[in-house]
């Protein structure tokens, strides 16, 4: 549901590389377009007060109803939380410099403040959904919770060592399974908590050939 938040990382982050405020004008309207449709999806959490995206999902994962069956559909995954702080942050930070939109800036920054944080469960692990639901398979390839850790910056084991702590552990319960552009995001996960020799062994499995029955 929220890619358009990722798309827009890769503009901010080119202008906090290149500080081209050509560059940046040019996109604004992109940043800020999405940034008026994040606003707009936006409700209040009727359990929790915070401001959540609905409806949605965590990528392709699903998560077990007390009867057993399988749903996808919910209220503010973690996910999209961590894509909107960066892209409100970014919205904020972008019409600022550009001397823009001052009261749609004050709308983006009271949301960020009131976005469902990322949260530790009872098992130690980062939680994926608004509510402590059980993962449908736990050794699900896509990890988009761990966003905030990679490609993300708000979880570091310098900064934020509790939750960094907790991505290691999440990681750790998937475990190394899976092929392409998973596999990679692990590897790239492991390597942003400091772990080389994860993200090692990864980089060995990655590259291993793939055969095909029969061969």
């Amino acid at each position: 549901v929220s890619c358009s938040a990722w798309l827009c990382q890769h503009l901010w982050d080119h202008y906090l590389f290149t500080r081209d405020d050509a560059f940046l004008r040019r996109v604004y309207p992109l940043l800020r377009g999405a940034g008026l449709f994040y606003l707009d999806m936006l409700i209040e959490s009727p359990r929790h007060g915070w401001w959540v995206t609905a409806p949605s999902n965590s990528p392709e994962n699903a998560f077990l109803l007390p009867d057993g069956s399988k749903a996808h559909v919910c209220l503010g995954p973690t996910a999209d939380m961590q894509l909107l702080r960066y892209l409100f942050g970014a919205c904020i930070d972008a019409s600022e410099r550009l001397g823009l939109d001052p009261d749609l800036r004050q709308e983006w920054a009271r949301k960020r403040a009131h976005l469902a944080p990322t949260r530790i469960g009872d098992d130690g692990r980062i939680m994926e959904w608004l509510d402590p639901v059980p993962e449908a398979d736990p050794q699900h390839r896509h990890i988009a919770h761990l966003w905030g850790l990679y490609p993300g910056h708000e979880i570091s084991p310098d900064t934020t060592p509790e939750l960094a702590a907790a991505a290691a552990k999440t990681l750790q319960v998937r475990g190394d399974g899976g092929t392409g552009w998973s596999l990679a995001f692990k590897l790239a996960l492991w390597a942003r908590l400091g772990r080389g020799d994860r993200a090692h062994d990864l980089l060995v499995s990655h590259l291993k050939p793939a055969a095909t029955e029969g061969d």
